[in-house]
């Protein structure tokens, strides 16, 4: 659960948000060594300049008295507090939603937990796999007997970020009506489960699963790679023959049919594989098209990168990163006609801006100075080695 959080205040960042990060001494963000290359160098991790850009950064002991003195401020003259630790942690040091709301009353809490705030799953250590494999995503599409399969991306702890970001969204538009703030809350456990809204459903209403990936057939090709759906019609084999010119192959019972060729999709692959294997991916694209046949190339994510489509929908920014210069970082997939979302501030070292955070928030230089000696906030440098 270290990337949710993160990400969704970047969210909030992108779309304009005046976004301060308060981050513990010495370590910070998990996410700020777990990239072991980046740690090993000592230089920022390319992780958290994924999901770190658009704010400012302030390091504070919160365990302190005057560390909690600190953050007591922000929280009385801010509109969102979001965090994603365990639930319990922040009651413990005296900033659950009700102290909170009793220092803000118009204050937005917003969390997002593994499992929930309660239960007995509540307390387990929690991340995106592990969400996978307890909500039943990972068996998503499995046959009886294969292997359980986890998705490499974490498409749970990024869905968990977009739906934080729209409930905090929701609670600031509530809020204009009402006066008052509220709590926001998530998981992954709830986002898993919801992501698999078509699944559920077939099995609640009618008793069977659904698999997707039985529509999908993925073929090597001369050069590459393609993936042809059999989704939306009633014999798509009959037009897979037509596009590359051989006998139609529907005319076998056991394939008469889109319902018996998903069962059967194994001699399809055996058979028409091969014929495939001869064209190139263009040729063979290009063949489906004109059939009418759902298809695309299997792309490496430089090759999806580097797309014209990619550069037309502006999907990939050009990002700061300190010691590296401006490099090519996701974007937000959301585009605003008035607004350009990509003039952000780029992602800073930890604690970079604590002094500036404070003062903007009447601390004296003098006072600054005095947290500082007391290591109630802190500051480290992380730039590329030279």
């Amino acid at each position: 659960m270290v990337m949710q959080v993160p990400l969704a205040a970047q969210m909030l960042a992108d779309y304009g948000a005046e976004v301060i990060k308060v981050e513990r001494p010495p370590r910070g963000d998990i996410i700020r060594d777990l990239d072991e290359v980046g740690t090993a160098r000592d230089e920022m991790s390319c992780y958290y300049a994924a999901v770190g850009r658009g704010r400012k950064d302030i390091c504070i002991d919160i365990k302190s008295v005057q560390g909690r003195e600190v953050l007591t401020r922000l929280v009385r003259e801010c509109d969102v507090l979001i965090h994603n630790f365990r639930p319990g942690v922040m009651e413990r040091i005296g900033f659950g939603p009700d102290r909170v709301r009793e220092i803000n009353p118009r204050m937005i809490y917003a969390v997002s937990t593994s499992f929930g705030p309660e239960g007995p799953l509540a307390g387990m250590p929690g991340q995106d796999m592990l969400a996978q494999s307890l909500s039943g995503f990972a068996m998503a599409g499995i046959g009886e007997g294969e292997k359980p399969r986890l998705t490499s991306v974490p498409v749970i702890d990024y869905a968990a970020a977009v739906h934080l970001t729209q409930g905090i969204l929701a609670a600031l538009f509530e809020r204009e009506r009402s006066g008052l703030g509220d709590v926001v809350s998530t998981s992954l456990f709830d986002v898993a489960l919801a992501s698999q809204v078509l699944e559920i459903a077939s099995r609640s209403v009618y008793g069977y699963r659904t698999s997707w990936t039985d529509y999908a057939m993925i073929f090597p090709t001369a050069d590459g790679w393609i993936t042809v759906l059999t989704l939306f019609r009633p014999n798509p084999l009959q037009l897979l023959c037509r596009a590359f010119g051989v006998e139609d192959m529907s005319i076998d019972p056991k394939l008469a049919n889109a319902s018996l060729q998903r069962e059967n999709a194994a001699l399809i692959q055996d058979r028409f594989g091969p014929i495939i294997a001869k064209f190139s991916t263009d040729d063979c694209l290009e063949r489906l098209r004109d059939t009418d046949i759902l298809a695309a190339p299997v792309l490496d994510l430089e090759e999806a990168i580097a797309h014209e489509q990619t550069h037309l929908n502006r999907a990939i920014w050009e990002v700061e990163v300190p010691g590296h210069g401006r490099r090519k970082l996701a974007g937000t997939p959301v585009r605003l006609g008035r607004h350009n979302l990509e003039d952000t501030r780029p992602p800073v070292g930890l604690g970079a801006d604590s002094e500036k955070v404070l003062s903007e928030f009447g601390y004296t230089a003098d006072e600054i100075q005095a947290l500082r000696d007391n290591a109630v906030i802190y500051q480290r440098d992380e730039r590329a080695k030279t």
